[in-house]
């Protein structure tokens, strides 16, 4: 089976393996094993950015490489195979960066994206509350105009990065406005108080964090994009991400799938290597079928993006898909390894049975990927 639909995704692939082999191999057991309260991998996050892959599908005008989504969508798959915890570092410092991107001003983006793009500062997107998570309309995070800037006040729960940023794009309504606004917010300022969520599933080289906004003050011109469109952006920018959700999960099942093999090759039972026997080669099957599909559908969408077009349905199909295929290939991974990948001690798979249960959380859990197909599909 062949992974690429473009000649410039092999380039990619052998970057991010050359790349694995020296940084992330020597840390990723560590990362995912240090002892609580967990920190935050600077030095690594600065070299996904000094790398290029934090800005690889933004302008090279504001430190990007220019290179295509579905460019992109290798990278985050890519890493993922290697380390699912390290792949969402760049995914969330993308995610945070696209709303400044596609909606912020000139002056904006100059100030904010090049140094996002190469790791200098940490952006979070900040728009989850403890009532509005599926519910994201549902903000109670308000902003008070004060001459000439906000007053914040509210909570955020769930963010990834929000322990550590030092730039929020933050979603809040405004005092007596119906509408949500997005907001670039300094995070150094005594009212901003943040922590790292503890005892994390999986994922742990990307910390998450909790957030108690009190007084945060952030200037009237750091209103992002138009009044009152917040909640357009904030959707937007999901879509996007959603296809980065989906690339996860096709580079988890894809590490899911080779472990399985090799492993089926070598383990003998019965006299024989345990690849021999039907039980193991339909599991094989039934896991490299739904892989081929969850790639196709998340590339799908990757080029629907490059091309301009309107991508929400193919991007909550992707989403959907390859997120339910992780959790089937690792599902699957663990019956063959057995006890062996029941420990983490021997195999890579008790990591990624962690690590890939998330995938159908956030960025819009399943069950609200299923909402959005429907309303596409039943709306037509």
């Amino acid at each position: 089976m062949s992974k690429n639909i473009d000649p410039r995704q092999e380039a990619v692939r052998e970057t991010v393996k050359d790349f694995a082999e020296k940084e992330i191999y020597p840390v990723s057991r560590e990362l995912d094993q240090m002892p609580e309260p967990r920190k935050f991998p600077r030095e690594l996050y600065r070299k996904i950015g000094q790398a290029g892959f934090i800005g690889l599908a933004m302008p090279e005008k504001y430190g990007g490489q220019g290179k295509s989504h579905v460019e992109y969508i290798t990278l985050i798959e890519e890493l993922c195979y290697h380390d699912a915890g390290i792949g969402l570092l760049c995914a969330v410092a993308e995610l945070a960066t696209y709303p400044i991107l596609n909606f912020g001003s000139d002056e904006q983006k100059e100030k904010y994206v090049p140094d996002c793009a190469s790791g200098k500062i940490i952006p979070a997107f900040v728009l989850t509350e403890p009532e509005a998570g599926s519910d994201a309309a549902n903000q109670k995070t308000i902003a008070v105009e004060n001459g000439n800037e906000y007053v914040i006040n509210g909570e955020k729960i769930f963010i990834m990065h929000g322990d550590v940023a030092d730039l929020a794009v933050l979603f809040c309504k405004i005092d007596g406005k119906p509408k949500i606004n997005t907001m670039l917010v300094d995070t150094n300022q005594p009212g901003w108080k943040a922590r790292t969520l503890k005892n994390k599933m999986g994922m742990r080289a990307a910390t998450t964090g909790g957030i108690h906004l009190t007084d945060v003050k952030t200037p009237t011109g750091n209103l992002l994009g138009e009044f009152g469109k917040g909640f357009r952006y904030a959707m937007q920018t999901l879509d996007s991400a959603r296809v980065g959700v989906a690339a996860q999960g096709v580079g988890i099942a894809q590490r899911a799938l080779d472990e399985s093999v090799a492993y089926s090759k070598k383990r003998q039972a019965f006299g024989a290597p345990i690849a021999k026997l039907q039980a193991i080669q339909w599991m094989i099957a039934d896991m490299a079928t739904r892989l081929e599909a969850a790639r196709c559908l998340t590339y799908k969408a990757a080029m629907k993006q490059d091309n301009g077009e309107r991508f929400s349905l193919e991007a909550a199909m992707a989403k959907l898909y390859a997120a339910e295929t992780a959790n089937f290939c690792v599902d699957r991974a663990m019956q063959i390894h057995g006890g062996y990948g029941f420990i983490g001690e021997f195999s890579i798979i008790e990591k990624l049975y962690r690590d890939q249960r998330v995938l159908e959380i956030y960025e819009g859990t399943s069950e609200v990927q299923r909402l959005v197909i429907a309303g596409n599909v039943i709306g037509r």
